[in-house]
């Protein structure tokens, strides 16, 4: 006579059946654990970044007061902008520099400085102009290395 093995085979054999689930449990957890313990210690490792927070312009709007044919120009007697991180401190060493309306020195150049301790920079006798429009605008480009770059600030330039 043979012998069935069925579901009822099955329930009596109790022995074996969950040996190892145990050990295997604890090194889950364990490892869980660990891995836990690695990320949330490596989070709190993390810094805020650093950002440039906002570029004022300190002085008046720019108005040409010269032509040369259909181009309107003026001699900016001064531009004075001031830089600040994330935390609303001056943010010194950034490059800040002036795009756009013809902004340049009166030799030509580009118009540009480096912020100093407090945040700010100055510059004298800036050329703007315009051609055929009434009103036009100097960009603000400002960066910095691990800050960021920021252009948002403007300058108007009034014919």
């Amino acid at each position: 006579m043979t012998r069935r093995t069925g579901m009822k085979g099955l329930r009596k054999n109790k022995s074996g059946g969950i040996e190892g689930l145990p050990l295997q449990l604890m090194i889950i957890i364990l490892i869980a654990t660990l891995g836990t313990a690695i990320i949330l210690g490596w989070m709190g490792s993390l810094n805020t970044p650093s950002s440039i927070g906002s570029v004022n312009v300190e002085s008046d709007d720019i108005v040409l007061n010269e032509t040369s044919g259909s181009e309107r120009y003026t001699d900016v007697g001064y531009v004075k902008i001031f830089v600040t991180d994330q935390n609303g401190d001056g943010l010194g060493g950034a490059t800040v520099v002036l795009v756009g309306c013809g902004a340049a020195t009166k030799d030509g150049g580009t118009v540009h400085g480096v912020t100093d301790d407090k945040g700010y920079v100055e510059f004298i006798d800036v050329h703007a102009s315009l051609r055929g429009s009434k009103i036009g605008f100097i960009t603000v480009e400002v960066s910095r290395s691990g800050y960021g770059s920021d252009s948002t600030a403007k300058i108007a330039v009034i014919a």
